[in-house]
């Protein structure tokens, strides 16, 4: 009698415990609000306009996916691989990607307001018309992405690595610009009388013209206008 009411109390333990235990990811779960894809491979999908918000994809496999048009509000996809990505159109508000890493990643037109995008390496990436407002980007390697019109109002480049992009008709009021690396950035035309921190060093590097606009104190470098980027 004893042993058995041990053995239905151990069971019930068992239970209580099993259900109060996190979900474990679930690489073969169906695309869906919420999905633990933690450290799965979801390589070369198509998932245009899903509908995967507050979705965990830490340290995914994620190159060559087409989330165009997917709503990925709140999605945590740090760490995750993004090589050749497209996230065209995508709603990415409030979603991380702090340690994200790939080359040509595409967001071109897609929502990334308030987006943390601390220490990501996405070079060669395309950003043409972004929403990156308010976005958190310290440390981003950025190099060659194309941010041709983004709206960066009040972003946070610090220290960030711009090599070779192009911010030409991008939105940069208030975007804090300390430290950040602009070896031949180009800046054409583009309006940086609204940005915070940036130097005159910061500018000898880049590449302006005439019709950039500098915060008060800056001068145009004389060797402004710079050639043609390469190919």
């Amino acid at each position: 009698m004893f042993r058995t009411a041990f053995l239905v109390l151990s069971l019930a333990g068992a239970l209580c415990l099993w259900a109060q235990a996190p979900a474990v990811a679930a690489c073969t779960d169906r695309p869906a609000k919420e999905s633990d894809w933690t450290n799965c491979k979801k390589s070369s999908l198509s998932l245009v306009g899903m509908g995967l918000q507050r979705s965990v994809m830490i340290k995914a496999d994620l190159a060559g996916t087409d989330f165009s048009q997917a709503a990925l509000q709140g999605a945590d996809l740090s760490k995750s691989n993004l090589a050749n990505t497209w996230f065209v159109k995508a709603d990415l508000t409030k979603s991380n990607f702090a340690g994200a890493f790939g080359t040509r990643t595409r967001f071109t037109d897609a929502n990334m307001t308030d987006a943390d995008l601390t220490k990501v390496e996405l070079s060669r990436g395309d950003m043409i018309r972004a929403r990156l407002e308010n976005a958190q980007m310290g440390g981003a390697q950025l190099l060659r992405v194309n941010l041709t019109g983004a709206r960066l109002k009040g972003a946070k480049l610090t220290a960030s690595n711009l090599s070779r992009a192009m911010l030409i008709g991008a939105d940069l009021s208030d975007a804090d610009l300390r430290g950040a690396y602009l070896y031949l950035t180009r800046i054409e035309g583009t309006d940086m009388s609204g940005t915070t921190g940036l130097e005159q060093w910061q500018l000898q590097i880049a590449c302006g013209d005439a019709a950039t606009k500098l915060p008060a104190g800056l001068v145009r470098p004389g060797s402004w206008p710079c050639p043609a980027p390469e190919p």
